[in-house]
């Protein structure tokens, strides 16, 4: 049988006769209680400890009041009443949703063949007639290419392959690699060129890949049982793995599975604030192994998870709730160990920190903490299945530190048990350095009437479980849950599963929670195979965007943009290993946060002003200075926020279609009203190596970073000695990283790119500089005629 997200989402919908939002079913059970992220003061992280006292108390008067009717109700039915009562409680408080599946197994559908193909690339092949005449053109002693030659001008003559280069040749097939300019599909390069006459064939560069076989983990292939419509092989037990594609994508990368014997001991590092990890459960063991610790080939770093509570570091990250331990396996555990599940991110060890106590309470004072000592060691990816809905500006600065130093921060969007919807913002997800994920069901369903919510801060959405209806083979409705399953603690502990059964080495759980760490997992997959660390420039935007980019397109619009409910998509991994446009995007969006004299401030005016077109869209920053400008055509922009007569702008701001422009800050007011006193670090500068050829222009790359304010600008100045400005004076490159300027430059000199940054409390930093570029001109030797000896010389009297 097949398990595509296509044929998943096809045999469920047939073979089950799901009824979604239809006027003549019976409706919902209407939830009853409050948030799963509450916040009962300033200081409360997450707090279950209320609502899992009721619900041991109603459980227990719900058995009672089930046994008086237990003579006169049959068995099967008092069983399904209540795990109706447990599911419903268990949705309502915790804000939690469900499971589903077919009746019989769903019809293997014949897929489309993959494609994977290099992006930035084609293949060209001229017609050998005008190879030959570029040949002619060429002296003996020419080390020129005949074929690249001969394919440039073909490259130049199509405006739409403006910059476009041959990079290398296959002369003795008469193939050639052109480099595409950024931002050009390869699908269109190729057809552009099949239309020259020139051009005897053109493609894509193909990605060859060796075959891997599906994982052994049980239950990677096994259906469950509708929990509550008790209709028998429902749902495919992992039915989020199938969704997202997470098999496809591993075929990519790593392409491989591991043992504890080959698994990296430096692989990519993913990091679990939370309630902490079972450390001994056998789904965190690689096969051969004994030990769950990655310095033994396991998936867990023993040597960087800890605890913090009160600000006290202690090296038992033991999960006593339960909650760590079931995010951790989303997004890590072992694959093809011959243990129960599947981990999106395999390849990667887990940093458990644990914040979160047996009642399922924590401060935010140790967040904090958690996310500074995962930043100061190099943690690359940060997963935070958690929130408050307070804003505590501490958490914001914290976001910002790390984000700074080169992390990406993914955390669950608001939810609630009363039904969601806009029911407001949750920190740290709605902050604008942080990936806010919301929760999509089996059919990309939205879960807003149950539990989940939507904002401006929403990012992406990847599987978090909801609750549909199923027809039995009686015609009967069924209200069913489509949850997620995953580790669970291998004793007991408070913690029940989704259904309200016990919590224990495996279960079914609900929610933001659970969606969250499909994106982290997806987001170490990703880094570790581009090679991507905290010290790479733009690293953690570059996953950020690539996770939006490759989303399917459950939110339905034309254009592949932005909503406040699924953000980007649901997302997808093998698109997003591809680097895919996956939904043809045309629209990208921008956000940030305005400060005043240090503090964030409502009521600001955002206006973002195309600098080539006509485009312009206002906007007003919302609570805690917050904003975000959606679907705005891709480019470059300035950006102006204005409040109480102070005004800012940035210039350069990169619109990427498909995806976010994250982390626009404005600090307005006097500069010594700051609450940033140091300057940038002095820039990296890096330029196209040690020689070139161009006498026009001359291209550089630099990069520095801020830790408090962030960068505002970067100026920059060329000279024919370090930090000299005899070629060009000091100028405004606005926030971009790199850059062509346009100079006039001498055969055999050597120049010299000279960067300063601004902060966003204006100050600058000391000056870095290249190592020089110098400007040397290939020049062929003379043509000699048949015989040698060149020119005759000339004789004299």
């Amino acid at each position: 049988m097949c398990l595509c997200s296509d044929c998943v989402k096809r045999a469920t919908r047939h073979r089950a006769r799901i009824l979604r939002q239809q006027a003549s079913r019976p409706p919902l059970p209407t939830p009853s209680s409050s948030a799963s992220h509450s916040s009962c003061n300033n200081r409360t992280v997450v707090n279950h400890r209320f609502w899992l006292a009721i619900l041991t108390k109603v459980r227990y008067a719900s058995m009672i009041y089930l046994r008086e009717f237990s003579g006169r109700c049959p068995p099967m039915l008092l069983g399904r009443l209540y795990q109706c009562v447990s599911l419903i409680l268990f949705v309502s408080l915790s804000a939690h949703s469900a499971p589903l599946r077919v009746p019989v197994p769903p019809l293997a559908a014949k897929e489309a063949p993959v494609v994977e193909y290099r992006e930035g690339q084609v293949l060209v092949k001229l017609r050998p007639q005008l190879v030959q005449a570029a040949q002619n053109t060429l002296s003996p002693n020419s080390r020129a290419s005949a074929l690249a030659v001969a394919v440039q001008p073909v490259l130049d003559s199509i405006p739409a392959l403006a910059g476009a280069k041959v990079e290398r040749s296959i002369e003795r097939i008469g193939w050639a690699v052109v480099r595409l300019p950024k931002d050009v599909p390869v699908s269109r390069a190729v057809e552009l060129l099949k239309k020259r006459p020139e051009v005897l064939v053109a493609e894509p560069v193909y990605l060859v890949r060796i075959l891997l076989p599906e994982p052994n983990d049980p239950k990677f292939r096994e259906y469950d049982d509708g929990k509550i419509s008790g209709i028998p092989h429902l749902y495919p037990i992992l039915w989020d793995m199938h969704i997202i594609q997470a098999y496809e994508g591993w075929t990519i990368y790593p392409n491989r599975y591991y043992t504890a014997s080959n698994k990296p001991r430096n692989a990519i590092r993913l990091a679990v604030i939370d309630s902490g990890v079972d450390p001994n459960h056998p789904d965190f063991k690689n096969t051969g192994g004994s030990s769950t610790d990655s310095a033994y080939g396991g998936q867990i770093d023993w040597s960087l998870g800890c605890s913090i509570f009160g600000g006290v570091y202690d090296p038992d990250f033991t999960d006593e709730l339960g909650h760590g331990t079931h995010v951790a396996g989303i997004a890590a555990a072992a694959v093809n160990n011959g243990e129960g599940v599947v981990g999106v991110a395999y390849n990667a060890q887990i940093v458990p920190v644990k914040i979160v106590d047996a009642t399922g309470a924590g401060e935010d004072t140790d967040l904090v903490e958690a996310i500074i000592y995962c930043a100061d060691n190099g943690i690359p990816v940060i997963n935070m299945s958690l929130g408050t809905t307070s804003y505590p500006q501490i958490l914001a600065d914290a976001v910002n530190y790390a984000y700074y130093k080169g992390c990406i921060l993914i955390a669950a969007a608001n939810e609630s048990g009363q039904g969601g919807g806009n029911i407001g913002n949750i920190y740290p997800a709605a902050h604008s350095k942080v990936l806010a994920v919301s929760p999509t069901g089996i059919l990309d369903d939205f879960p807003s009437d149950l539990y989940a919510g939507t904002g401006d801060y929403i990012g992406v959405s990847a599987p978090g479980g909801s609750l549909l209806w199923v027809e039995d083979d009686d015609g009967v409705l069924w209200p069913e849950a489509f949850t997620i399953y995953s580790t669970a603690p291998s004793y007991p502990v408070p913690l029940s599963d989704a259904f309200g059964e016990q919590f224990y080495m495996y279960g079914y759980q609900i929610g933001t929670s659970m969606a969250t760490p499909h994106v982290s997992g997806l987001a170490a997959l990703y880094a570790e195979y581009k090679g991507i660390t905290v010290n790479t420039p733009g690293g953690n935007l570059q996953v950020w965007r690539a996770i939006q980019r490759g989303a399917d397109n459950a939110q339905g619009r034309a254009d592949g943009g932005w909503v406040p409910s699924y953000g980007f998509g649901r997302i997808n991994v093998r698109n997003t290993l591809l680097e895919q446009n996956a939904r043809n995007a045309t629209v990208g969006c921008l956000s940030g946060q305005v400060y005043f004299n240090g503090t964030p401030v409502q009521g600001a005016q955002i206006e973002a002003r195309a600098m080539v077109g006509t485009t312009r869209k206002v906007t007003t920053a919302q609570n805690y200075g917050l904003w975000r400008i959606p679907n705005l055509p891709p480019g470059y922009y300035r950006v102006k926020a204005t409040a109480f007569g102070y005004s800012k702008e940035y210039e350069w701001v990169e619109v990427v279609a498909g995806a976010d422009t994250p982390g626009v800050d404005f600090w307005l007011g006097p500069v010594d009203m700051q609450p940033d006193i140091t300057p940038p670090e002095t820039p990296q500068v890096w330029d196209d190596g040690a020689v070139q050829s161009s006498l026009t222009t001359l291209h550089a790359r630099w990069w520095s970073r801020d830790l408090e304010t962030g960068i505002f600008r970067y100026e920059v100045a060329i000279g024919t000695t370090p930090g000299g400005t005899d070629v060009m004076n000091w100028t405004s490159v606005g926030i971009r990283s790199e850059a062509t300027f346009n100079v006039s430059l001498a055969h055999g000199k050597t120049y010299y790119v000279a960067v300063r940054a601004v902060n966003g409390a204006g100050l600058t930093s000391a000056v870095g500089v290249s190592d020089g570029i110098q400007v040397m001109i290939p020049i062929d030797p003379p043509a000699q005629r048949p015989g040698g000896g060149g020119r005759r010389p000339i004789r004299t009297r």
